[in-house]
C-alpha cells in the first residue's frame, strides 16, 4: 500500500470534499481516501499495483476539481508521481 497526498483546487465547501472523497474511493485499488476542505488536500491509501497516481489525478478531474500541486508521499518525500 502506498499513501499519497493530492493538493486540490476548486472545492467550494464540505459538500465538494465529500463528493471528491466518494469519487476517489470508487477507484479500483483505492483502500481509503480522506479529503480535507480546510487543507485543500486528499490523503489516499492505494495499491500501486492496481492504480497509478495518474489515475487518481484523472478521478479528481473527472469529479470536476483540479490538482494544485504534484502528488507526494505523506512524509513530504517525493513518491515519483511528479517525476522528481
Amino acid at each position: 500500500m502506498q499513501i499519497g497526498m493530492l493538493k486540490l483546487a476548486g472545492m467550494r465547501d464540505e459538500h465538494c470534499a465529500a463528493k471528491l472523497a466518494q469519487a476517489l474511493n470508487a477507484v479500483n485499488g483505492v483502500e481509503d481516501a480522506q479529503v480535507s476542505f480546510d487543507q485543500s488536500k486528499a490523503t489516499v491509501s492505494f495499491d500501486e499495483s492496481l492504480v497509478s497516481t495518474q489515475r487518481l489525478k484523472v478521478a479528481v478531474e473527472d469529479a470536476g476539481y483540479q490538482i494544485a500541486k504534484p502528488v507526494h508521499g505523506e512524509d513530504g518525500a517525493c513518491c515519483g508521481g511528479c517525476g522528481g
